[in-house]
C-alpha cells in the first residue's frame, strides 16, 4: 500500500467539450473515426489537427468535402497566467472556416473564446472549454448533437415580437438560416 503523503497532487486537466453535427451523418457516417464520451488526452506541444487526412489529423472527418487538414487547435498562455488558453487557424486553402462571427481564411487565427461555434461545409462544432490546472496536457470529450448547435447558440435566444401582432417568434427556426452562413447572415439572425 502507498502512504497518501508520498502520491504525487493530481491536477485537474482542461476540457475541450466538443458536440459535432452534420445535417447527413447517420447516412454519410462522416463522423465513424471519432470516438465520442470518451476523454481523450493530448499534450500542450502538439497542434490538435483537425481534417480527413487520417494519417496527419488527430480528429478525422470522413468527407470529402473536408480538406485533408482543415483546421488546428493550438494550446497557449498568456504572459504571467498559468490558465491554458487555444487559438484555431484555418489550414484549408479551399474552404473558409467560420468561429462564431469571424470568418477566417487560410492561415487566419483567432483566440478560441470559452464558448465557440465553428462552421465550415455543412459541419458545425460547438467547442466549450472548461478550465483545468495543468498547463502540460488537456482532454478533448466528443459528443454528437441530434441538432445543429447555431439554433441553440445563435438562434434560441433571438426571440422578438412582431410589432403587428405583439407575438414572440423564434426569428431562426427555419433551418435554412442556421446553415453555414456568412457572418453577415448570423448577424441579421442574431438582430431578427
Amino acid at each position: 500500500m502507498h502512504n497518501i503523503d508520498d502520491v504525487e497532487t493530481e491536477e485537474t486537466l482542461t476540457c475541450l467539450r466538443i458536440t459535432v453535427h452534420h445535417p447527413l451523418h447517420e447516412i454519410k457516417n462522416v463522423f465513424q473515426l471519432i470516438h465520442f464520451n470518451k476523454r481523450e488526452k493530448h499534450m500542450v506541444e502538439d497542434p490538435l489537427k483537425v481534417g480527413r487526412d487520417t494519417k496527419s489529423c488527430h480528429i478525422s472527418l470522413y468527407d470529402l468535402r473536408v480538406s485533408r487538414v482543415q483546421f488546428s487547435i493550438q494550446a497557449f498562455r498568456h504572459f504571467n497566467s498559468s490558465k491554458l488558453f487555444f487559438e484555431i487557424k484555418n489550414l484549408s486553402k479551399k474552404g473558409k472556416l467560420i468561429v462564431n462571427n469571424t470568418e477566417l481564411e487560410h492561415l487566419n487565427k483567432v483566440e478560441l473564446p470559452k464558448k465557440a461555434l465553428v462552421r465550415f461545409a455543412e459541419f458545425q462544432l460547438l467547442v466549450e472549454k472548461e478550465d483545468g490546472e495543468s498547463t502540460e496536457s488537456f482532454d478533448t470529450f466528443f459528443e454528437l448533437a441530434r441538432t445543429p448547435p447555431c439554433q441553440e447558440i445563435l438562434c434560441a435566444p433571438s426571440m422578438s415580437p412582431i410589432p403587428e401582432t405583439g407575438i414572440l417568434i423564434n426569428a431562426c427556426t427555419v433551418p435554412q438560416q442556421c446553415s453555414l452562413q456568412t457572418p453577415v447572415e448570423m448577424e441579421e439572425c442574431e438582430l431578427k
